[in-house]
This record gives structure tokens, C-alpha cells and sequence, in this order.
């Protein structure tokens, strides 16, 4: 249940800290004498553009600056200048205007605070390290990092992560604590029961499930990039050049088609040549018609996890 109190709330996402007017359930709780970088706020009326927008979808327009984001019978939002967004509420189910919160305001806030998002899921290694996996929408990336779970490798982060170098060490800073799972892969998995989700959206059987105590604030060594396809009908895995990681992990920054309006295409050139200079890259192929992710889990494990770790 989303808060209309006066209360201000105090959260962290992306290694970003955010007062907000509301609730906002998948971010992380911090002190209130934190520093702020950017606020949610809720607005009766969304501002013009102050410059020209220099691109558009069907339902969002933007410049380097400002993002404005519609959802017919949801919500409408704007983001400004990497430090506000606005929200103008069009019903009350908050847990649908949240998720395209998530997914495409805070997007556009980073990318105007010149970050630049992976569409990456991730699991943290016994050892401290992090192992992302990179693919598009519905090939498997939070199945797998939830089988990982099982497998004594806790959750790092779901669907969108930053990648960057501090000195020569590639790093990821995760999300927020929340992993999103079609009902296939809640019903065959047991880090969570049904009484620990819920769902996103009330037309999609797509559920939420939080992972708060065990969730990472902080920047971590990334111990490989494994991207991943559903190809064939066998297992395969490959060590991949860096010049082919660079080109793949290009085609999973999230939300790309907005880099060129963000003015952002020298921004994401040189991050993706630093990273693809140290972090290593992995190809895991899935068989098409294997609906097993048990198996899937426990070969990436095998075959890449453990040799990596071995080399």
C-alpha cells in the first residue's frame, strides 16, 4: 500500500540516494541524514519541455535533459535534469505505475546523470564476486540468477545493473532489491512461496518478490559477463574476445534507443571499450526446447563459474 502522508521517505537505488513523497517498496530504506541526489515527487500537472525534444516514441518523448513518459489510464511522468521526477497518478493501482517507474523513469534519470544501464541480471559468488547475466526480455536471465539462489549464490540484481571501472576493476552496482518472475518460473522455484510475491500487473502473469535483507549496496568486482541465447538443442558455453563482448554488451545497455537522443553515444562508446578491456565474457547457449533451467543453472555453474574461478 503506497503512503500519502507528509512524511518524507529516504531510499537508495543504483547507488543513488532519493527522497520521495511516496513509498516506493523495492528500493532500499537509508538513514535520513543521507545525502540526496534526486527526488520523486507527485504533481496534479507535468511541466512543458523547456527545449525542443529531439525524440520520440509513442508514448514517451526526450532531449538530453527531459523525459516525459505516458501510460494511458496509469500514469504520466516527467524527468528532469537527473534530479526530479514527477509523478502524475491516473488510478490508484500503484504497483503497476511503480513498475513503469522502474523500469523506464529511473532508465532516463541515469542516463541524464551521464550512467549508463545494462539489462543484466545477477547472482553474488561464495566468494564475494558477481556474475551478471545479459540477454534480452524473456530468455531467462532472473530463472537463472533464482536456480543460482537454490544453489547457495544470492541474488545481486534483476534485469538492470550499472557496469563501470573503478581504477582497472570492472564493477556493478545493482538496482534495487526486487526480482520479477513469470508465474513458470514461481511455480518451479523455491526461493520464494506465493505469499512473498505479488503481482506486477493485474493483465500480466508476472510476479514481484523482494530480497531486501540479503540485497548489496555497494559497487562489486564483476568475475564475468555471461550473455545469454536460446539456440539449438544443446548446451553450449564459450569464451568470448573482447571486441565480441563489447559489441554484445552494446545491444544490452537498457533502453538504448535512447542513447543518441540522450546525447549519450561517446558516453556509452567509451564505457563499453573500458569494460570489454577487463571484464571476461561468456556465451551460454540454452536449447530451445528444453524447458529445464535446473539443468541450465547447474552446466553455467560447471562449465563457466567453477573453470573461471579455477583459471
Amino acid at each position: 500500500m503506497t503512503n500519502f502522508t507528509n512524511t518524507k521517505y529516504k531510499y537508495k537505488a543504483f547507488g543513488l540516494v532519493c527522497e520521495s513523497e511516496i513509498e516506493i517498496p523495492a528500493f532500499l530504506k537509508v538513514s535520513t541524514n543521507a545525502s540526496v541526489q534526486f527526488k520523486v515527487q507527485i504533481s496534479d500537472e507535468l511541466p512543458e519541455f523547456e527545449r525542443d525534444y529531439v525524440y520520440e516514441e509513442p508514448y514517451c518523448r526526450l532531449n538530453e535533459s527531459e523525459f516525459e513518459y505516458q501510460v494511458e489510464g496509469v500514469a504520466n511522468y516527467f524527468v528532469k535534469k537527473g534530479d526530479t521526477i514527477l509523478i502524475q497518478a491516473c488510478c490508484e493501482d500503484w504497483n503497476t505505475i511503480l513498475l513503469y517507474f522502474y523500469s523506464n523513469c529511473m532508465v532516463a534519470l541515469l542516463f541524464q546523470r551521464n550512467l549508463i544501464p545494462f539489462h543484466v541480471s545477477g547472482v553474488i559468488d561464495p566468494k564475494g564476486g558477481v556474475w551478471l547475466f545479459a540477454a534480452p526480455s524473456g530468455i531467462g536471465k532472473s530463472t537463472t540468477a533464482i536456480k543460482l539462489k537454490e544453489k547457495g549464490y544470492d541474488l545481486f540484481t534483476d534485469d538492470t545493473a550499472l557496469v563501470y571501472l573503478i581504477g582497472s576493476i570492472c564493477v556493478a552496482e545493482a538496482s534495487y532489491p526486487l526480482i520479477k518472475m513469470w508465474k513458470a518460473t514461481l511455480e518451479n522455484q523455491t526461493t520464494y512461496d506465493t505469499s512473498q510475491t505479488y503481482q506486477l500487473r493485474p493483465d500480466v502473469e508476472k510476479f514481484g518478490g523482494f530480497f531486501h535483507e540479503s540485497f548489496m549496496d555497494e559497487p562489486m568486482k564483476v568475475n564475468g559477463i555471461i550473455f545469454i541465447e536460446e539456440e539449438g538443442d544443446q548446451f553450449e558455453t564459450k569464451r568470448l574476445k573482447g571486441i565480441e563482448g563489447f559489441q554484445r554488451l552494446r545491444n544490452n545497455v537498457f533502453r538504448s534507443q535512447w542513447i543518441n537522443g540522450m546525447g549519450k553515444a561517446k558516453l556509452q562508446f567509451e564505457l563499453l571499450s573500458a569494460i570489454s578491456k577487463t571484464a571476461p565474457f561468456w556465451l551460454a547457449k540454452r536449447p530451445v526446447e528444453t524447458l529445464s533451467y535446473e539443468f541450465f543453472a547447474e552446466s553455467i555453474l560447471k562449465e563457466i563459474i567453477c573453470i573461471e574461478k579455477n583459471d
